[in-house]
């Protein structure tokens, strides 16, 4: 019961921090949600300019319409909680458009380093689509990414706890997962990279099961993350990956541990699983484009680098490879320099007592570098400096796992200090949105102070909706309003002293695990 209850206070502590820092970009896959919700519809052509990766198809494909480069996985997950909400938004959208005048045409917004968000923001007022965007967008934050993000720090607190640390450690872990790597950054708005490190760390914990904690049979199990496998290639085609690799992890482990009869048999499982999200993305593709089997990228027009390859994909190359890594805007170890620890995990935990199987480890690594070396040929990998890390984020997790093991054997100063110099930084990244870089976003934290990123697009738009507000309005009353809900939900019920007294984060672990 003590295990369950700390899953419950992490798992709203992280879904409210996330929650909060909510921001407004309005991406591609919002209008896919917006289409299936109020037309039935993949089709996108009433959105047409509104969104550069917005394209009509081509006259090569079967079908007309319009529609994005990507893939509807995570459109799709979010099209539950806004069917749900959408009568309420609806009634608020209609008093909101009743109360402006015929020749209400104000659009001030206030942020002269972005013109195109100014001429966005004109389009959509203009098309009374300003406060669905708002609500839409906030919406599939709150009840989507949100929750997913929160969901994956619960899965990394129960994988620790089943390797054999206390429940202190992996909470400890959990939070530093939380808030010291990108899934902080990317929890606040709809994106897919996110989605499929979920869904990705989420099949590896239900096929690895350690300490067996989970009570789901073995034929469940497998069937489930045969399901997260399907959902994460829905999502995107680089989903792929994590599809085939926990395929090959589950099919190598009951190889091992049983017979060549029962991988055969976990793999049809695990295939089931994956075929209903696998038959949705051919079922997508064949209503948009006309042909089942060709990926969205294959219809979309011309953009810079799509000469190279296939639609722009190419070999690796090393420039995109430590473009990836080291890149001052969106590097991996740049945005979360506690990530360099994977890269001496390996020797650290080879000179300790092993707590968890190379198998699992090594599996851990092939699947992160399989990531890294994808998108090392990728050419649009180049254009994460719009948005900020992405395309790494499956790989997040997986690396986490050595790097948790790492941080409680090596020097506790060293591991203070890069868990402490990954929070300011990818904290500030979230509060920013800066397009400029990570050192940017920090350097404007520490002369500006916090800023939750809703509050600082709405002061910027507020002439229209709150002409009574001016200037930058202050966050402080709604941390201090965070903070105290965060409190409430460790101090609710049973004060948890034993937990709060402990060194929750990190600490030189040499002793048995769980002791």
């Amino acid at each position: 019961m003590a295990t369950r209850g700390l899953q419950l206070r992490l798992f709203f502590t992280c879904w409210l921090v996330f929650g909060a820092h909510h921001a407004t970009d309005f991406v591609r896959e919002h209008y896919l949600v917006l289409s299936i919700v109020e037309d039935g519809s993949f089709d996108l052509t009433k959105y047409v300019g509104l969104h550069v990766d917005i394209f009509r198809n081509p006259p090569t494909a079967p079908h007309g319409g319009a529609h994005h480069g990507a893939n509807p996985g995570i459109s799709m997950v979010a099209v539950p909680p806004y069917l749900v909400l959408k009568p309420l938004v609806d009634r608020i959208v209609a008093r909101e458009q009743a109360s402006r005048g015929p020749t209400d045409t104000l659009t001030v917004y206030r942020d002269e380093t972005r013109a195109r968000r100014l001429a966005f923001y004109e389009a959509t007022r203009r098309m009374g689509l300003d406060v669905r965007f708002g609500l839409v967008a906030l919406i599939t934050t709150l009840l989507c990414m949100a929750p997913l993000a929160a969901a994956s720090s619960v899965v990394m607190f129960r994988l620790f706890l089943g390797i054999g640390f206390g429940s202190a450690a992996a909470l400890g872990l959990a939070l530093v997962y939380a808030f010291a790597t990108p899934v902080f950054f990317r929890a606040s708005y709809l994106n897919q990279n996110l989605a499929i490190a979920v869904f990705s760390i989420t099949g590896f914990m239900l096929l690895w099961n350690p300490g067996n904690l989970l009570r789901l049979s073995a034929g469940t199990r497998q069937a489930i993350a045969g399901l997260m496998g399907g959902l994460s290639l829905l999502s995107d085609y680089s989903g792929g990956l994590t599809l085939v690799l926990l395929g090959g992890y589950l099919g190598l482990r009951e190889w091992q541990e049983r017979t060549p009869a029962s991988a055969a048999r976990a793999l049809l499982r695990y295939g089931l699983g994956a075929a209903g999200p696998v038959l949705m993305l051919w079922f997508y593709q064949w209503q948009s484009f006309g042909h089942p089997f060709l990926p969205p990228q294959h219809w979309m027009p011309p953009v810079d680098w799509i000469e190279i390859g296939y639609q722009g994909v190419g070999g690796p190359t090393l420039e995109l490879f430590g473009l990836l890594l080291f890149d001052l805007r969106f590097g991996l170890f740049v945005a979360a320099p506690i990530m360099l620890l994977a890269v001496v995990s390996p020797f650290v935990l080879w000179r300790s007592r092993r707590v968890v199987p190379w198998r699992e480890i090594a599996f851990c690594f092939v699947l992160a570098i399989a990531y890294l070396v994808f998108f090392s040929a990728v050419q649009y990998t180049r254009l994460q400096w719009v948005t900020g890390i992405r395309y790494l984020l499956p790989a997040v997790p997986f690396l986490f796992i050595p790097i948790g093991l790492t941080l409680l054997r090596v020097p506790r100063l060293l591991s203070y200090s890069l868990v402490a110099v990954s929070f300011v930084a990818v904290w500030s990244m979230t509060m920013m949105r800066s397009q400029t870089g990570v050192l940017d976003a920090v350097m404007r934290t520490m002369l500006e102070g916090p800023r939750l990123p809703a509050l600082t697009t709405f002061s910027r738009m507020s002439a229209q909706y709150a002409p009574w507000l001016t200037g930058d309005a202050s966050p402080l009353p709604l941390f201090a309003l965070l903070g105290i809900l965060l409190v409430a939900i460790w101090r609710m019920r049973a004060p948890l002293a034993p937990i709060a007294s402990s060194e929750l984060v990190i600490r030189d672990r040499r002793e048995t695990p769980g002791a």
